[in-house]
């Protein structure tokens, strides 16, 4: 329980319109683009293929008959008010809008330590640059600009999430499990058979760039404090098709009584409308569901951090701060978490004696924890109960459909941690290797989005099949994500520090973007 950036270019594959049944619709916001790209107008078709109504804005509703229902043979018509909703795709889309809030939540943002820090001079008096390294990218360094200094600094990130767990955001496949009892009684055994799985293709282009600008002030030699502002660009592109129940036509096998396997399709259908003999389209597949798309631009969270240097010698430093997060970015655009978060840090920065060439070698670690509050990127999306009158006055149907709403839930919780090291080579030249941890989940669990199975029936063959794809585990998880972050700082003019840095993701977990440039410029007074 964390992206991403500008109307960008959804990979063509993802957005391509395969057949004009396929609708583009409008979202709201950007988090609602994936829950909105599965929204669309469904016909409801009676026992001669007769169209007998629409649902509006419906979601993909798996139906079960639910009246007391004993069947001693198939293909009987059955009225359509007496289908209830078992389930929408919304419940299994929940894991995956929970993991992206998930990842804006644990991304990693530069450091507002100046490149070119201050030291009063023990022989003189004088506050003079210091010369050791041009310090971090990611990692807090222990010490302070220096006594009434001022930094300003500004970089540019860009995230391209491709997978989930491992799986590719273009072609993902979720799966409704069924096995919610209808109202059909199996005569061989006595109990009511359950809906069967069902399974959607979800194809996904995530985007999420952030222009930072920090500003850094020292109140005295060993306290400053910092205000960080970014300016962020969200992008979202969903595509949903091929719809799959698997359920078969219900004849198992033969015409008569049902068997110890029935795959009667009253206990599961698409369509609320009457059996049709044979493979039917309208109850057992959707090709094309829909489309949706939208970026967004806004502020995002505002950042304030105090940092104090508690030991500081010539060859070592150590300092605790915190940092609070205020929720000023849009959560429903993914500009912001929408939750005040709280991470209080400590960092140490260890420093060799110069070497050949005037080479320093700085070894530096760093550890903090954020505690996050509640947010609608923690919580539950919910589809509104809607109701539709069918023409031919067989009754109405209730069914799931837009607008879908959110409640509030925690954003999990993050330890995060560095180690790593610059090396400083002369007074404007420094390399930065660090390795980044995030576990993620201690005590506020993130979404637990697994690869379930479910047995049910070819809708073709009418074969026993195993319907596999991602849904929502049991109660939530911890996880740990890895990144290497390989970075280069250069003195240009006077105390102007240029910043390149390659995020590169080492592990799957989660959302995964598997390489993110920084870019940066800072300037210290």
């Amino acid at each position: 329980m964390y992206t991403k950036l500008t109307t960008a270019a959804v990979t063509a594959a993802l957005l391509l319109v395969t057949t004009k049944a396929q609708s583009q619709t409008s979202a709201q916001n950007v988090y609602s683009v994936l829950s909105q790209s599965s929204v669309f107008n469904q016909r409801v078709y009676n026992s001669s293929g007769q169209s007998i109504g629409m649902l509006n804005q419906a979601v993909p509703n798996v139906y079960a008959f639910g009246g007391n229902l004993s069947l001693g043979s198939v293909g009987a018509t059955l009225p359509v008010s007496s289908f209830q909703v078992n389930a929408s795709i919304i419940q299994v889309n929940n894991a995956i809008n929970s993991s992206i809030a998930t990842a804006l939540s644990a991304i990693p943002l530069a450091s507002p330590a100046s490149g070119v820090i201050f030291k009063i001079d023990p022989l003189t008096g004088a506050d003079v640059p210091a010369t050791s390294t041009l310090g971090p990218v990611f990692t807090e360094r222990a010490e302070t600009i220096g006594k009434h200094r001022l930094y300003i600094g500004l970089s540019h990130e860009d995230f391209h999430f491709t997978s989930i767990n491992g799986q590719s955001l273009n072609g993902l496949t979720v799966l409704y499990p069924g096995g919610t009892a209808s109202g059909i009684t199996n005569l061989t055994n006595g109990q009511k058979l359950t809906s069967y799985p069902a399974t959607f293709q979800v194809g996904m282009d995530v985007r999420l760039s952030q222009n930072i600008a920090f500003i850094t002030y020292g109140v005295t030699d060993r306290f400053d404090v910092s205000v960080g502002l970014p300016l962020v660009h969200s992008s979202v592109g969903a595509r949903t098709f091929n719809g799959i129940l698997y359920d078969g036509d219900g004849l198992a096998g033969q015409t008569g009584a049902l068997v110890a396997n029935p795959n009667c399709w009253c206990a599961g259908t698409f369509n609320p409308g009457a059996y049709v003999i044979g493979n039917n389209a309208a109850n057992f597949t959707q090709p094309q569901i829909g489309q949706s798309s939208l970026g967004k631009t806004g502020f995002g969270d505002l950042l304030l951090r105090a940092k104090g240097t508690v030991l500081s010698t010539r060859s070592v430093a150590v300092a605790v701060g915190a940092d609070l997060r205020l929720p000023t970015g849009d959560e429903a655009n993914y500009l912001g978490t929408g939750a005040t978060s709280v991470k209080p840090f400590v960092a140490v920065s260890l420093y060799s004696k110069p070497i050949a060439h005037n080479i320093i070698f700085a070894p530096h670690f760093t550890a903090g924890w954020q505690f996050n509050g509640k947010s609608i990127l923690g919580g539950q999306l919910q589809p509104t109960t809607m109701t539709a009158t069918m023409s031919d006055g067989s009754g109405t149907v209730t069914y799931s459909g837009a607008p879908i709403s959110a409640s509030k839930g925690y954003l999990p919780d993050v330890f995060s941690w560095a180690v790593g090291s610059e090396v400083a080579i002369g007074h404007h030249n420094t390399i930065v290797v660090d390795i980044l941890g995030n576990q993620i989940g201690w005590i506020h669990g993130a979404p637990n989005l697994i690869e379930g199975t479910a047995t049910g029936f070819s809708p073709t063959t009418l074969q026993g099949v195993t319907a596999r794809g991602l849904m929502g585990g049991p109660g939530t998880i911890s996880f740990g994500q890895y990144n290497g972050a390989f970075g280069y700082k250069a003195r240009l003019i006077g105390n102007l520090v240029f910043t390149f840095n390659a995020l590169v993701r080492f592990d799957n977990n989660g959302l995964t973007a598997r390489f993110s440039p920084l870019y940066g410029l800072g300037y210290s007074f």
